[in-house]
């Protein structure tokens, strides 16, 4: 795997749907290159993934008070603080993507246009 990846960006990240402006993607877009330099025999994507699991387990160690917890219960700006550096960088970006897009050119759908943020929108049956 060392020597498998060349060159390119890895996009790690999350899109938030179904808001009033549409769709905002947030996340990571680590050159293998960089990450190379930060840790060499790494991916990208094993640079982002590894990150954040430190900061979670970095967490709960300053932490030991706090038992199990859920994912909205982590203070976001310290696993931020500890995984950034390992990620950057670090963007947010509206689209105006819908799972509408582009749908129904090969056959006809069973889709809600008039929400097209539906879960029936997005599964492909």
């Amino acid at each position: 795997m060392v020597d498998d990846i060349t060159s390119g960006i890895d996009e790690l990240g999350v899109l938030l749907c179904g808001h009033a402006k549409g769709a905002y993607w947030y996340g990571s877009q680590l050159e293998i290159e960089q990450s190379r330099r930060l840790i060499e025999s790494n991916s990208a994507t094993s640079l982002q993934v590894t990150s954040s699991a430190l900061a979670g387990v970095i967490w709960a160690i300053e932490n030991p008070n706090k038992g199990i917890v859920e994912p909205d219960e982590i203070d976001f700006k310290r696993i931020l603080e500890i995984a950034d550096p390992y990620c950057i960088p670090v963007v947010g970006a509206y689209t105006e993507w819908t799972p509408l897009q582009d749908r129904e050119t090969l056959f006809d759908e069973d889709l809600d246009t008039e929400d097209p943020w539906q879960f029936k929108n997005i599964r492909v049956a």
